[in-house]
């Protein structure tokens, strides 16, 4: 299915078209010789957005030169036959295979400026961004997500990210206020007191314990610290992660650490997990 009417014409035009997983097989098989390579991860992230019902219809889509073959809009085809789903495209015929230097050559747009820009959130931050990023990754693997899908998970967090971000929003010391630590008082946000997680975060920035139950802190901070100065290597985030709760937990349990270990299951979990885990 080429639709070969649309091909027709010689002159540059362009139309939308609802392409539906068959038209985008066909054109991805018949045009689709000679196109940089295809990143997998780009392909599943539109594919996800696809399956959301969060695709939108904008300014770019496909492209195709005078002879047929696809200079734009490979990946967006391939999400479509990933995704199974039919998406508004914008589609353009007959453009020049000389104008394919100047495609993708603008720098994109962060996600950050993308949720900012589409509304309804605010004014959304790197900060804030690395912090719902850490807070969900948790203790789990690190998956790349689109505009889209953080900016439905910010709706669902944005008051425990910002609980996180005013308790935390500078320290004393390199190294401890990052979002690796405000992502674990951001999860704590649910279920601990929040008065005790403003101590926690105060001690944190100060650096100046108050009595004996601050001192997971005081272990936690000296961690910190140590790695940031690199008098222990470079630790991995998850290793921050694991230690940072398990020094909350032990303070808000009023436990004192001979040595400060990481946590290796999730001692924070978020609603969504608890019911998960509840089922």
């Amino acid at each position: 299915m080429m639709m070969e009417h649309l091909f027709q014409r010689k002159d540059p035009y362009s139309v939308v078209m609802n392409v539906t997983p068959a038209i985008a097989d066909t054109w991805i098989c018949n045009c689709n010789t000679h196109n940089r390579k295809l990143v997998d991860a780009h392909v599943d992230r539109l594919a996800r957005e696809m399956k959301a019902g969060r695709w939108r219809l904008t300014h770019q889509g496909i492209a195709f030169s005078t002879n047929r073959v696809l200079l734009d809009g490979q990946h967006r085809l391939w999400a479509v036959v990933l995704s199974g789903v039919t998406v508004p495209l914008r589609v353009f015929f007959n453009e020049q295979a000389e104008g394919l230097g100047a495609i993708d050559a603008v720098q994109a747009r962060s996600n950050d400026q993308i949720i900012t820009l589409a509304g309804g959130h605010g004014e959304v931050g790197r900060r804030e961004l690395a912090t719902l990023r850490a807070m969900i990754t948790g203790l789990g693997a690190y998956m790349r997500m689109t505009a889209g899908e953080e900016a439905e998970i910010l709706a669902q967090h944005r008051a425990a990210m910002d609980f996180a971000l005013e308790i935390l929003p500078a320290a004393r010391f390199r190294g401890v206020a990052t979002a690796v630590t405000r992502a674990v008082l951001a999860r704590a946000y649910y279920s601990a007191d929040h008065g005790q997680l403003r101590h926690f975060a105060s001690v944190l920035q100060s650096g100046v314990a108050t009595s004996q139950r601050d001192q997971p802190i005081a272990l936690l901070l000296k961690f910190l610290m140590d790695a940031a100065q690199g008098h222990r290597g470079r630790p991995e985030a998850r290793e921050k992660y694991g230690k940072s709760e398990r020094a909350l937990q032990a303070f808000l349990a009023g436990e004192s650490l001979g040595r400060l270990y990481a946590a290796t299951a999730e001692l924070f979990p978020l609603p969504a997990e608890v019911n998960t885990s509840a089922a």
